[in-house]
């Protein structure tokens, strides 16, 4: 019998898989929905960016008439032709890279999503390596309270102890292990969560490794490279306007370009071509037409420019009102991390000396009767409340942190 729960003890073993923080996140990203549905939408884009700007079919044109002439006998007469406009220069080349620039925009807004997602699968990790942390700690302590409280019963039974302090240990206990009751229960669904949106298998035979989690630092360094997301969206955005204002094309690299601006500036884009025959009585007849749009007699051209400065205008003012909200609200959350971390050494050091120097006398004080079971309890209930604000502090830390990164537009430490 011992040979085969240990042969079932190994084949348990070897079936059980231990995922880092990476891998849980490689597993995640294989079929991200969010990636997937953004590639959808590139192509959504892209077709629908070729469909506005493609060119107008041929267009068949034509008319019948009966003559009937002073002299002769009646005849049909008819004309048809076809026509066609013609676009002159790169102007739907122009009008693609437009829509194409803008396009690119909006996806790396999509970008920001993805990020957030990744942070939040991040945030998931760390927080169910605290929740099973802690419930490990809680456990332990419930264990080694039982141990004396099983103690107590025995004194109680020879008469060393009174009814009442025997029934103020039991009702600790039985407080101690609804507490770990629920503990239990947070470190399955923390854990049940990151598994669904991790898309991870065999929850029951997994664990975390949670060996690689963020450490915790007063001061969080982010790089150069923030809030990348957000420039790269706005540079394109301002790449299909007009960037032809000083004040906001000192902020583009050499790339930007004039692309709406140079689109709406010429005095020519397109011309309409046809061709015709028209067959009458005695005659057939061979035309060629073209038909030129006089925009000088209408201001679209020059509205059109203006809007599109108009446009390079606001995207200057939004991205620059948007970069300080940002900036504020990142000097917000580095505050808030270098509190967290300075009160998360203070809680340490206070529990560490109350669990090593307080508890300890204490529990010789009770031991030898010098205080009641109600001192007892009290202080082990205030290491209890230091240890349990240890944990909701670094539960808060890393909430934030990922919140900080997503905030930032980083996906590295």
């Amino acid at each position: 019998m011992k040979q085969l729960l240990l042969v079932a003890l190994l084949i348990q073993m070897s079936q059980a898989s231990t995922l880092t923080l990476k891998k849980v996140l490689t597993s995640a990203n294989s079929n991200n929905t969010l990636i997937q549905a953004k590639e959808q939408e590139r192509l959504l884009l892209e077709a629908r960016n070729l469909a506005d700007t493609s060119l107008d079919p041929l267009e068949l044109f034509g008319s019948a008439a009966n003559a009937n002439p002073a002299i002769g006998k009646d005849e049909f007469e008819y004309s048809i032709g076809l026509s066609k406009q013609l676009p002159l220069g790169n102007t739907q080349e122009e009008e693609q890279s437009i829509n194409r620039l803008n396009n690119e925009a909006n996806l790396l807004e999509e970008d920001k999503k993805i990020l957030n997602f990744e942070n939040g699968l991040k945030s998931l990790y760390h927080n169910h390596c605290l929740d099973n942390k802690y419930y490990k700690v809680s456990k332990q302590n419930y264990q080694q309270f039982v141990k004396l409280y099983k103690k107590k019963q025995k004194a109680y039974k020879y008469q060393e102890i009174s009814k009442a302090e025997l029934m103020h240990l039991e009702i600790e206990k039985n407080r101690l292990y609804a507490q770990l009751q629920e503990i239990e229960m947070n470190q399955v669904i923390s854990k049940q969560k990151l598994f669904v949106l991790g898309r991870i298998n065999n929850a029951n035979s997994t664990t975390l490794s949670c060996r690689d989690i963020y450490p915790i630092r007063e001061n969080i360094k982010l790089n150069e490279n923030r809030f990348q997301l957000s420039k790269e969206a706005h540079t394109k955005r301002l790449k299909s306007t007009q960037v032809a204002l000083e004040r906001h094309s000192r902020s583009l690299d050499s790339k930007s370009t004039q692309v709406a601006l140079e689109r709406h500036s010429r005095s020519l884009d397109s011309i309409n071509l046809s061709v015709q025959y028209d067959k009458e009585i005695d005659i057939d007849r061979y035309g060629v037409g073209i038909s030129i749009p006089l925009n000088f007699t209408s201001s679209r051209s020059e509205q059109e420019r203006a809007a599109a400065m108009y446009k390079s205008s606001a995207l200057g003012f939004q991205h620059e009102q948007t970069m300080l909200e940002k900036r504020s609200r990142l000097l917000e959350l580095k505050s808030y991390l270098n509190s967290k971390a300075r009160m998360l050494k203070t809680l340490r050091n206070n529990h560490h000396n109350y669990k090593k120097q307080l508890l300890p006398l204490i529990k010789k004080s009770y031991d030898l009767g010098e205080s009641s079971v109600i001192e007892y309890l009290l202080n082990r209930q205030k290491s209890y409340q230091l240890r349990q604000e240890i944990y909701a502090t670094k539960k808060a830390y890393y909430n934030t942190l990922f919140r900080l990164y997503t905030l930032s537009e980083m996906k590295d430490k």
